[in-house]
């Protein structure tokens, strides 16, 4: 059996300022045998796809594939020169040798100008070159605004069980053993969609525990009980896209379009019944150090808000202004998004004091710039590090030259790459052992806890304004459906 795959994967924050542009593109596509070198090893989508590919002795061939930090939408020329490109090597491919499928580990948040749907743009293009009639299957990320095209222009989808998103490999493996499978054994699957009227905060949507682990966990028990089906996932959505189609949805895999259609109604039914408890507090940055003062140390404060994980700017500087204030022994800000403070410092060199304002350059939403007056420089480093988190372990992540400042009792690290906290990575390449502080604050909205929880003795949200906050009512949208849950009262399933 022979595979090809590529794509472009994108969650796209249309309340973010930052595009992602052709000169980015170009900087994040790998080709051919580069892109299979730089996933070999590695926990992510296409580390699956390798893998199970090797595993079943199926001839993987990589094309095009590049991920773009989360951000306001790709700009049209740079969205349609990737289409053209991804299409051309793939059809190269099938000159060379036929293809028997073709694996698009994609998003479902993507939206580029011109292309709201851009996981359907990439689908239509590669249809329109192929016909009808080669399996295309795809791997879908749970924050996936999923549509009917997505569904009718690919054969097989699966997306990510869990958030944070630790099964991104497996799920990668999933989706080759499903294409191998109907290749094998002759045996079409069927997928079906069910679209329901809620958005789900991502803020609230952790699978480790609450409800919507009990989302996951119910189906996982339908694949289990039902040996005709081969999965059910639950779309939280991501209402950020500010999309006329966002919001949450399952999708079923199963031997019968009736098998698949019945387990994605019953799995809608059943998280549409959990969806009020969703609904969880939210803590302002006075509140959440508050509570940290009250916790068990080690305490971890996220400020999900200013999460770059869902296109923030990283910048934000109401949690960080708090910790000044309060000035408490043993914290840590890690870490905040300045690369002209990173320069400055560094011209300072190691030893030295700076005067800077640190911080809110890119919008006035995330607060103001902090003023520090003789911020001490402690260390420099070139911000990388080896992932431990699950998401990605085995790879090298980096916050870019990074430097860390004294101020009274707070130590606070910036870097120049915008990039949400995972593990303790930002904090090893500053010199800062996470174990001997009190409070540390990061920003990121669930996926740092595939690693943080077990280890920080509490956690707790930090919900300050910011385009990835939990409070949607703050936000104007102009496409998304104000109807939905729960911003509105819709009906679903009567």
């Amino acid at each position: 059996m022979r595979i090809a795959f590529g794509g472009y994967e994108h969650e796209t924050n249309n309340f973010s300022s930052t595009p992602v542009t052709a000169q980015v593109m170009d900087q994040i596509m790998r080709r051919g045998e580069d892109l299979a070198r730089q996933h070999s090893g590695i926990r992510t989508m296409v580390g699956g796809v390798l893998d199970e590919c090797a595993a079943l002795g199926i001839d993987a061939v990589p094309t095009i594939y590049g991920e773009a930090g989360p951000c306001a939408a790709t700009e049209q020329g740079a969205f349609e020169a990737f289409v053209e490109e991804l299409v051309d090597r793939l059809w190269a491919a099938h000159c060379e040798a036929p293809l028997d499928a073709i694996a698009l580990p994609i998003h479902g948040a993507g939206v580029a100008e011109g292309y709201p749907d851009m996981e359907s743009a990439q689908l239509r293009a590669v249809r329109a070159r192929f016909g009808p009639d080669i399996p295309i299957g795809m791997v879908l990320d749970l924050h996936g605004n999923i549509t009917p095209e997505m569904m009718e222009l690919s054969n097989i989808s699966v997306g990510f069980q869990s958030y944070p998103h630790t099964d991104t490999y497996e799920s990668g493996r999933l989706l080759i053993r499903l294409l191998h499978e109907q290749h094998t054994t002759g045996k079409r699957l069927h997928q079906a969609l069910v679209q329901l009227p809620w958005h789900v905060v991502p803020a609230f949507g952790v699978t480790l525990s609450g409800p919507a682990h009990d989302v996951m966990a119910f189906n996982q028990q339908l694949v289990k009980n039902d040996p005709a089906l081969r999965d059910v996932t639950f779309y939280h959505g991501f209402p950020y896209s500010d999309v006329s189609f966002a919001g949450a949805s399952l999708t079923a895999v199963a031997e019968t379009p009736e098998g698949a259609q019945r387990a994605a109604r019953k799995a809608a039914e059943y998280a549409w019944s959990r969806r009020h408890d969703f609904l969880m507090p939210i803590n302002s940055a006075e509140q959440a150090v508050d509570l940290a003062l009250q916790a068990e140390y080690p305490v971890v404060i996220n400020e999900s808000s200013d999460n770059p994980g869902g296109g923030a700017p990283g910048d934000g500087t109401h949690l960080l202004r708090e910790m000044l204030k309060r000035d408490i022994p043993g914290s840590v800000y890690g870490y905040i998004y300045d690369p002209e403070v990173v320069r400055q410092a560094v011209a300072a060199g190691v030893g030295q004091t700076i005067d800077c304002l640190l911080g809110a350059k890119t919008d006035s939403h995330h607060g103001q710039p902090v003023e520090l007056k003789g911020a001490y420089i402690k260390t420099i480093s070139d911000g990388k590090y080896l992932k431990k988190n699950p998401m990605g372990a085995g790879g090298i992540g980096s916050i870019g030259t990074s430097v860390l400042l004294q101020v009274g009792n707070v130590s606070i690290i910036v870097g120049s790459v915008r990039r949400q906290v995972l593990d303790d990575g930002p904090f090893r390449v500053v010199g800062i052992d996470w174990q001997d502080m009190r409070i540390i604050a990061l920003k990121s909205a669930q996926h740092f806890k595939g690693w943080w929880t077990g280890r920080a003795k509490t956690i707790i949200a930090c919900e300050s304004p910011g385009i990835h906050s939990a409070d949607l009512t703050a936000f104007t949208f102009r496409y998304a459906n104000t109807e939905y849950f729960p911003l509105g009262d819709a009906q679903w399933g009567e």
